[in-house]
C-alpha cells in the first residue's frame, strides 16, 4: 500500500503499460453509459513477485521474480471529499505454463495466431500464445518471425513458404518446432493463409494459426533462459546456411506472386470494367438542356455553399459567382 504500482511492473513492459494508461484516458468516457466499465482495454505485463522475508536479512541476494499477468484496465470516476478524481483499477489474471512434464504430449491444445509482414517483421501475437510459448506480445512484435523457427526445420519451412506464395496459403503443414522463452523448442501444425495487396498484387502479410502436439524439454516456458543452458553451441557453417534459407524465404515472400494475385488481377479488371460500364450508361443519360441542370435561385445573396449545393452542374468548386454560367457549361467528365 502507498508503493508506485510501477515499481513492481517488469522494466521491459513499463512502455507498454504506460501507453495503454496514456489511450484509456485519452479514450473519451461515455457518461451516461449503463455498464460501469465503459473503457475496459487489456494488456499483458510482468508484474514482480514478492521476495518472502523467511531468509532473514538475505532478502536482496534472491533472484528478482516476475510472473506474466493479464491485465483489465478501467478507469473510474470517484467522488471522493476533495472533488471529483480518477481512479485506474486493475484486474489481474495470472497466466501459468500449458505443460506440466517435460515434451508433454498435448491433446486439446488452443490454437493461437501470430501474423507476420512480408519482410518477417512479426506484427501480431495472439495472447492465447502466452501459456505455450512464455513470450508477452510485446516481446515479439518487430522481431523476425523466422528466428522463431528450428533451424533444422528452416528447408522444410523453406517449401512452406513457397506453397503459401504460390496458392495463397497451406490447410495444414507437417509438424515442426518453434522457440519458447525458456530457450526450448514446441512441436506445432499449422495453418497457413496469407493476405495479397490487389493493387500492388504483392504478399502483405502472412497469418499461421498454431496448434501445440508437444511440450518443451523444460516444461516452464516462463523461466528465465540461461546462457549456459540454451540450444547447444551451432557450428558457423549450420548457422549461415540458416540464415541463406532465411533470407530466401523473405525474397520469395516479396517476389511477384502467382495464383493469388491472378485471381486479385481479375476481380480488379473486372472491377473497372464494371465501373467504366456504369458510367457510361450515366453519360448516355446525362441531360443536355442547362435549365434541366440548374434549379431556380430566388436570392442572389445565398452563400457558396448553398449556391454550389443548387447548381448540379457546377462542377468546379473554385468558381466565382459570375463565373458560375460558364462552369455549368462543363460537359460530364
Amino acid at each position: 500500500i502507498g508503493r508506485s504500482f510501477i515499481d513492481f511492473v517488469h522494466p521491459r513492459d513499463r512502455n507498454t503499460f504506460a501507453s495503454q494508461i496514456t489511450n484509456g484516458l485519452a479514450i473519451p468516457k461515455i457518461v451516461n453509459a449503463q455498464s460501469p466499465n465503459n473503457s475496459v482495454s487489456t494488456m499483458v505485463c510482468r508484474i514482480r513477485r514478492y521476495r518472502g522475508l523467511t531468509s532473514g536479512f538475505g532478502v536482496k541476494d534472491r533472484v528478482v521474480g516476475f510472473m506474466p499477468f493479464l491485465l483489465k484496465l478501467t478507469f473510474k470516476n470517484i467522488n471522493d471529499e476533495e472533488g471529483k478524481v480518477i481512479y485506474l483499477v486493475l484486474q489481474a489474471t495470472p497466466f501459468f505454463s500449458a505443460f506440466k512434464i517435460p515434451n508433454e504430449l498435448v491433446m486439446k491444445a488452443t490454437p493461437f495466431v501470430i501474423r507476420h509482414a512480408a519482410n518477417g517483421h512479426i506484427e501480431y501475437v495472439d495472447p492465447e500464445s502466452i501459456p505455450y510459448l512464455g513470450y508477452l506480445p510485446q516481446d515479439l512484435v518487430d522481431k523476425d518471425a523466422l528466428l522463431l523457427y528450428h533451424i533444422e526445420d528452416l528447408p522444410y519451412l523453406r517449401q512452406v513458404y513457397d506453397t503459401i506464395v504460390k496458392e495463397g496459403g497451406l490447410p495444414q503443414s507437417k509438424s515442426y518446432r518453434m522457440l519458447t522463452q525458456n530457450g526450448d523448442y514446441i512441436r506445432l501444425e499449422t495453418e497457413w493463409s496469407s493476405f495479397i495487396n490487389p493493387w500492388s498484387k504483392k504478399l502483405e502479410f502472412v497469418i499461421g494459426k498454431h496448434r501445440v502436439l508437444e511440450g518443451p524439454a523444460n516444461p516452464d516456458v516462463f523461466h528465465a533462459a540461461d546462457a549456459d543452458t540454451k540450444t547447444p553451441k551451432i557450428p558457423e557453417e549450420e548457422k549461415n546456411k540458416a540464415q541463406m534459407i532465411r533470407e530466401t524465404i523473405v525474397r520469395t515472400m516479396n517476389e511477384a506472386l502467382t495464383k493469388p494475385a491472378e485471381v486479385a488481377k481479375l476481380q480488379m479488371s473486372k472491377r473497372c470494367q464494371d465501373l467504366a460500364s456504369f458510367i457510361e450508361s450515366l453519360m448516355e443519360e446525362a441531360p443536355k438542356a442547362e435549365d434541366e441542370l440548374r434549379l431556380e435561385i430566388q436570392d442572389a445573396d445565398h452563400s457558396y455553399y448553398e449556391r454550389d449545393s443548387v447548381m448540379l452542374g457546377g462542377i468546379s468548386p473554385h468558381h466565382d459567382y459570375y463565373d458560375s454560367k460558364s462552369s455549368t457549361e462543363t460537359p460530364l467528365s
